[in-house]
């Protein structure tokens, strides 16, 4: 079978989510061809299979294959690879940097430039990235790549939208990078960056498909190995938290691992509540507090346990939004003072909060679609803002919700507008522009419309 056949095959694989499958034949075929495509759907099948560094030695090769071969789309995609890994591996500077990288080829900007693009986003003084979720939410809502209707931006065929979708797909990728890096302490390495626009360049490696080729193509040895010793967790590391609001819950995410849910006693309080006993990074076992901003039904609040945290579902007692999580600025542990110095809750950004109000009877409103499966419920998108979802954030469908859930309300409003009167052809946030009259049909180029009875 020739070179070409198998990566043919191994692309069709990957695209099946046949990750084992992808990688033995993309494997076998790049040993003939450096071939950029090829290596990219390795790089994805590898992320597939939580191998994030070899995942990312292949995106660069790609990015350094496409660039010989002066092939733009595909070093966009080697950098979004690239960010896909390093948001993986929980490097989050790291991945916004290649976000940014990706979308600046989108705009035809240079593959190198003379200086790094994203100097100016790092500290002078301490090397750390100083880039905000709500920099790239801003940026996501008024660049001029969204403007162009939704139908016609996805078309090859109009001028500077051919790679829209990339953009948007980066985009969306940094707001989750961004999101995650604003929940870690101040002094986290994830938030120094340390790429570069032009990547290393590393030797192809030979990959095995499995886990099982893997254990068959390592050579055997009858010498002892000793086992690397973990470092060592100090004993104050605290708890990481995520939380979300809506008008009238407040979902919280203690991420701890091992938790035993038969021995954890959860004590709802009106203002607060208590955990006995979590898991602590230091592998301490010990209980826990949420000091909370506003009042809870302590009836109607629950909580979940799973392997890597607990959720608590706190029911708000009177409906509308807490200005953050906690009443003091910082859970406390069991031998911490009431009143203790302010540090990151990972509270959500008021940006961030959900402006459609929804009723505890009531079910989440539907939002107009032109998909053929009906409305879409967007309130209930999940970006995977922990990391720890399977599936890649590169549905652009998802760009647009996400868009639509942490705009204004006059922003919604021209967005519902517009999307319904033009019949899925055109979409606008701005309220000024749409509120005086119909919005017209704008179908893509070659495209007629016609009216249904």
């Amino acid at each position: 079978m020739s070179h070409v056949t198998l990566g043919q095959q191994g692309v069709a694989a990957a695209e099946a989510k046949d990750w084992d499958g992808a990688i033995t034949k993309l494997s076998k075929a790049l040993q003939s061809s450096l071939n950029p495509g090829w290596l990219l759907a390795r790089s994805k099948s590898l992320v597939n299979l939580h191998r994030y560094n070899e995942a990312l030695d292949d995106a660069n090769l790609a990015w350094h294959a496409a660039f010989q071969r002066n092939k733009r789309p595909l070093m966009i995609e080697a950098n979004y690879r690239r960010a896909v890994a390093y948001f993986r591996m929980g490097q989050f500077a790291n991945a916004d940097a290649c976000c940014i990288y990706a979308m600046r080829l989108v705009k035809k900007g240079p593959a190198v430039d003379k200086e790094d693009p994203v100097a100016h986003l790092k500290d002078p003084a301490t090397g750390r990235w100083t880039a905000t979720v709500e920099d790239a939410m801003k940026e996501a809502r008024t660049d001029e790549i969204n403007n162009v209707p939704a139908a016609m931006a996805m078309s090859e065929s109009s001028n500077n939208t051919s790679n829209a979708q990339e953009w948007r797909m980066a985009s969306t990728l940094r707001i989750q990078a961004l999101s995650a890096m604003a929940k870690l302490p101040a002094d986290d390495a994830a938030r120094t960056a340390t790429v570069q626009a032009k990547p290393e360049e590393k030797k192809l490696a030979d990959l095995p498909g499995n886990v099982e080729e893997t254990k068959r193509a390592a050579p055997s040895s009858t010498a002892p190995t000793q086992t690397p010793t973990k470092p060592q967790v100090p004993s104050d590391t605290p708890l990481r938290l995520q939380d979300f609001q809506s008008n009238t819950n407040m979902t919280v995410s203690i991420f701890s691992k091992g938790v035993n849910k038969e021995k954890l006693k959860v004590d709802f309080q009106p203002h607060s509540v208590h955990l006995d006993a979590l898991m602590y990074p230091s592998g301490d076992e010990k209980d826990f507090q949420l000091d909370l901003w506003g009042e809870i039904d302590t009836t109607a609040s629950k909580y979940t346990v799973t392997p890597n945290k607990v959720e608590l579902n706190l029911v708000k007692k009177s409906p509308g939004k807490w200005a953050k999580l906690t009443s003091n600025g910082t859970p406390r542990g069991p031998a911490e003072p009431a009143v203790a110095p302010a540090i990151s809750t990972g509270e959500k950004p008021a940006a961030e909060t959900p402006s459609v109000v929804k009723s505890a009877s009531t079910a989440a409103p539907a939002y107009p679609s032109s998909s053929r499966t009906g409305t879409k419920n967007w309130d209930k998108l999940d970006l995977g803002e922990d990391g720890k979802d399977d599936e890649d954030p590169s549905d652009v469908n998802g760009f647009f919700k996400q868009i639509f859930k942490n705009a204004s309300p006059d922003a919604q409003r021209a967005m519902m507008k517009s999307f319904t009167e033009s019949n899925g052809t055109s979409l606008s946030t701005n309220w000024d522009e749409v509120k005086n009259g119909t919005v017209e049909m704008v179908p893509p180029d070659g495209l007629q419309p016609k009216k249904w009875d």
